[in-house]
């Protein structure tokens, strides 16, 4: 696990409610309402939602981010964010399959054991389709800490 920075720039968002077993089917077909001729995704597909509700039966929310190329214009399906940041949170990437969910638990731990502190009940998660597999990089926010000098 590592310490990161997020930043996003010309970014599709939109929010959408979908039952829990949909999450993979929400994400490519978000991806695949938004590009036009010149229009492309230039990085991953990052999921916000709640920690405490995530892989739990039933609706989840969901807040979808897709960077791209070049801003663009709103429509019923997509805002545009010209910028997100995440200041600091902790990372780490697994395979999405059995060891997702435990691996959530894992982070939370970690966080505990190094005395930080979590920035509300929320996760990103970013997906990454590599060869017919889906991996995925969970960011917990926490509160920003500075190293001593």
């Amino acid at each position: 696990m590592k310490l990161i920075r997020i930043d996003i720039s010309n970014i599709a968002y939109t929010e959408k409610k979908v039952p829990m077993e949909s999450f993979l089917d929400l994400i490519e077909s978000c991806e695949k309402l938004l590009f036009e001729t010149g229009v492309y995704k230039n990085g991953p597909t990052t999921i916000e939602t709640c920690l405490s509700t995530f892989g739990k039966p039933g609706e989840a929310s969901f807040k979808v981010y897709i960077p791209t190329n070049i801003p663009i214009e709103g429509n019923d399906e997509f805002q545009y964010l010209e910028h997100f940041t995440i200041k600091q949170c902790v990372s780490d990437v697994t395979p999405f399959d059995e060891h997702f969910l435990p691996k959530i638990e894992e982070m939370k731990q970690y966080i505990h054991d190094e005395g930080l502190e979590m920035l509300g009940d929320t996760v990103f998660l970013s997906i990454f389709p590599i060869f017919g597999q889906h991996f995925v990089e969970m960011n917990i926010p926490i509160k920003e800490i500075t190293d001593a000098i």
